[in-house]
């Protein structure tokens, strides 16, 4: 970060607790033959000397390329290798940054390539359908994958070789549906992609919404590689015009669960008035999307699209990365963008600990060292399945003047929703609230 000096301060601190394990120590006899006494001596040297610490990345999609080299690269990279010039390491820090394309295949042979290269840890699974395409590939050939955005609860597993420094949608399940059921809402269409992500929140989120007598009018499934969407909103549109007659307008909404294709579906909702009477509501970051934003050609403001996002520590840490950030990218930093740094961070310290590249040396410091690590994201405390725990999420969404702000807060550990009515008030938005 551009103002590194408390970064570096903490970090050595940290490293200092932590590379001991890392340094490898030799015994030898003082005595060279030139009639010295024969006293051992130790003589400490660092394993990772005159080394290029090469860690694996690969970003989830090709868009996300324009955000994630310049964090990874310019950013993380440089933070760490600040950290290795003041520690007089003789060693310095590189990321291997790919893109899977958005295809599972494709991170699948990206993975792979790493391996081939003796790269056997690296970042990346950016989608749940991508780290559970290559979860087996990296179980079986002792690599490690650690993902800053993965979020399905079928890859919550325990002893596996894959770790997630964000929560999974174990927690976005209750979230959702207590942010349905606090507005006030009775039946809802969920509108999804057709991948192991959004499969794995409709599978947890439906029992949540039953407990909470909130109906699902339908579920629509598409093809996770469609761009034209227009035979999807029609039949939204009906059915939601149906639910709209039943229920009224303002006790109906949109459940939705998509990635980058969700800038181009919203774009098309225009001649769909049934679509965009209803609220809509999200998962994890839809709700502060900058994509949206540029792209969505002010369709999604009307929406709203709210969502809940764990919340980073308010601490200079965040802070800090939140500038810098902001200052290459020209884009908001996200509790996503604070995942990758501490992912990033992790991984370095834990090869430090280890004084190896081998994945088979650092996996098993994983999840002590990121459990003692505090990061731009707060405490990156994992649980008995390697996931990250969960806190306190901010309730997202679009405003009228295309940008987003936060419009209430979701307590992870009291599953509790509180709305901001004061600013909803403010722009117009009538939340009816529970019968």
């Amino acid at each position: 970060m551009e103002n590194t000096n408390m970064t570096i301060v903490a970090a050595v601190l940290v490293v200092g607790l932590l590379v001991g394990a890392g340094v490898g120590y030799y015994m030898a006899p003082a005595d060279a033959g030139d009639g010295a006494d024969g006293n051992v001596v130790t003589v400490s040297k660092n394993p990772l000397e005159g080394k290029t610490i090469q860690i694996g990345n690969i970003v989830a999609s090709t868009a996300g390329l324009e955000t994630a080299v310049p964090q990874y690269e310019d950013i993380v990279a440089g933070d760490i290798n600040e950290l290795l010039e003041k520690l007089n390491y003789d060693t310095e820090l590189e990321f291997l940054i790919d893109t899977a394309d958005g295809q599972a295949a494709i991170h699948l042979e990206k993975v792979q390539s790493f391996k081939a290269m003796d790269v056997s840890i690296f970042i990346g699974g950016g989608w749940s359908s991508q780290a559970q395409a290559a979860l087996s590939y990296v179980n079986d050939n002792d690599m490690l994958m650690i993902s800053s955005s993965s979020t399905s609860p079928l890859l919550a597993i325990e002893n596996d070789r894959l770790f997630r420094t964000c929560p999974t949608d174990l927690v976005q399940a209750p979230a959702i549906a207590e942010m349905w059921s606090s507005w006030g809402i009775d039946a809802i269409l969920i509108l999804q992609r057709g991948d192991s992500w959004a499969d794995g929140i409709y599978n947890v989120l439906l029992p949540e919404l039953e407990a909470r007598g909130i109906e699902v009018i339908e579920r629509v499934r598409y093809a996770a590689e469609v761009t034209e969407f227009s035979s999807y909103l029609a039949t939204m549109d009906n059915l939601l015009g149906d639910a709209i007659v039943e229920y009224g307008v303002e006790r109906v909404g949109v459940q939705t669960m998509y990635f980058d294709e969700g800038v181009v579906l919203v774009s098309q909702t225009g001649d769909y008035p049934n679509t965009r009477s209803v609220i809509w509501m999200g998962t994890e970051d839809s709700g502060r999307s900058q994509r949206m934003r540029d792209d969505g050609g002010g369709m999604q403001q009307a929406l709203r699209g709210f969502s809940s996002l764990m919340t980073p520590a308010k601490s200079w840490k965040w802070i800090e990365l939140e500038e810098e950030y902001y200052s290459l990218v020209q884009q908001t930093a996200s509790f996503y963008t604070a995942t990758g740094y501490d992912a990033g961070w992790s991984l370095a310290l834990s090869v430090l600990e280890a004084g190896s590249l081998d994945a088979n040396d650092v996996a098993p410091l994983w999840p002590d060292v990121p459990r003692n690590y505090f990061g731009a994201s707060g405490w990156v405390d994992l649980d008995e399945n390697g996931d990250r725990k969960p806190g306190i999420f901010d309730i997202w969404g679009f405003t009228d003047d295309n940008s987003f702000t936060d419009w209430g807060q979701y307590n992870g550990i009291e599953i509790r929703v509180t709305w901001d009515d004061a600013k909803l008030a403010a722009a117009g938005i009538v939340r009816p609230g529970p019968k």
